[in-house]
């Protein structure tokens, strides 16, 4: 009523007023349902337009989520994504989603897709071989290249190494001067490397390792029980701490836990009386990594090492070599093959 009446639209005659002012009343009254209709106007002229936002996946890399990007929007939309690696279509899906979230950057929908669904091969060989996620909606088209390190899962490469503990205890090696106390184990796997250089880690690989050390051939020396490894977290049957602990982190190589500790190493070993073969003779050190689909390649993947266990002579006396006088020791050594 103040704006009416500083306006000067007036009052009706039956109210002691001069009358209406008509022109004064429509402007009023235009103006009241200008400003009464703002946020529909604004809402419906001033939507803004959809965008790819962000691609994010979880802790594990096994769930991608989209999101997709309106400021002002609503309702559901129909979607069309398609992912693409070395420039084929690998997977496509026909969906919805609804712009029903905000956060300080507005307002969006998202969708969540499955990583197990659309792996191929890893991303990290070469530009080619990236993930390119393309997504349609309401005529509009994104394209986004897709994090390589996260959709690298596939092993193809392991190294394998044995280190000897040794000591020169008599209770352990009887008349030699020094022998074997027993070894560690250790195992390198991920993306194989150039000639020279250890595989490089994939933290986001889930595979299974099957450690075993042979003696001459296919007798069994040492069979460490399966390892299972998750996002670099390697669990397995530890035997009330005959294997060590149970469980360790595999980024790029791990050494296997043992049921006792080689302070000349400053790790953990299998002692030669866990053996089932210890004999003097050649030794491989062989593990093999198993995938389950689709993160498993075309190939087997297995690595080999070969380490010769024998007894040598060295002169007791180094500074007199002819004193007729030797000790025996025991070696452990990496060779070529047996």
């Amino acid at each position: 009523m103040f704006v009416w009446w500083k306006l000067g639209v007036g009052l009706p005659s039956q109210f002691g007023g001069t009358g209406i002012e008509s022109r004064a009343a429509f402007a009023t009254f235009a103006t009241f349902l200008l400003l009464l209709g703002t946020p529909f106007l604004l809402t419906s002229i001033f939507v803004g337009d959809m965008s790819l936002g962000e691609i994010e996946f979880d802790d594990s890399g096994d769930i991608m989520t989209i999101n997709i990007r309106q400021n002002g929007g609503s309702g559901t939309h129909d979607i069309h994504i398609s992912i693409s690696q070395f420039g084929s279509e690998l997977w496509s899906t026909d969906s919805s989603f609804s712009i029903n979230k905000a956060d300080g950057l507005g307002d969006y929908g998202e969708i969540s897709l499955n990583t197990i669904d659309f792996y191929s091969s890893n991303a990290l060989l070469s530009d080619s071989s990236q993930y390119t996620v393309t997504v349609t909606t309401e005529g509009e088209s994104f394209t986004k290249i897709l994090d390589s390190n996260l959709l690298s899962r596939t092993i193809t490469g392991v190294e394998t190494s044995t280190t000897a503990s040794m000591t020169s205890s008599s209770d352990e090696c009887g008349d030699k001067e020094s022998c074997v106390k027993g070894i560690s184990l250790n195992i390198a796997a991920g993306l194989s490397a150039a000639v020279g250089y250890s595989p490089s880690a994939l933290p986001y690989a889930d595979y299974t390792l099957q450690a075993t050390l042979f003696f001459e051939g296919d007798k069994v020396a040492i069979e460490y029980p399966t390892i299972t490894v998750t996002n670099t977290v390697a669990t397995w049957d530890s035997n009330g701490g005959d294997w060590g602990s149970g469980s360790g982190i595999i980024d790029a190589s791990i050494i296997l836990g043992g049921s006792e500790f080689g302070s000349d190493l400053q790790s953990e070993i299998i002692p030669k009386s866990a053996w089932e073969e210890g004999d003097l003779g050649c030794y491989s050190f062989v593990v093999e990594v198993t995938q389950d689909s689709p993160w498993a390649g075309s190939t087997t993947i297995s690595g080999i090492s070969f380490y010769l266990y024998e007894e040598n002579e060295r002169d007791s006396d180094p500074e007199d070599p002819n004193n007729g006088e030797s000790d025996v020791i025991e070696t452990w050594i990496e060779v070529d093959s047996c």
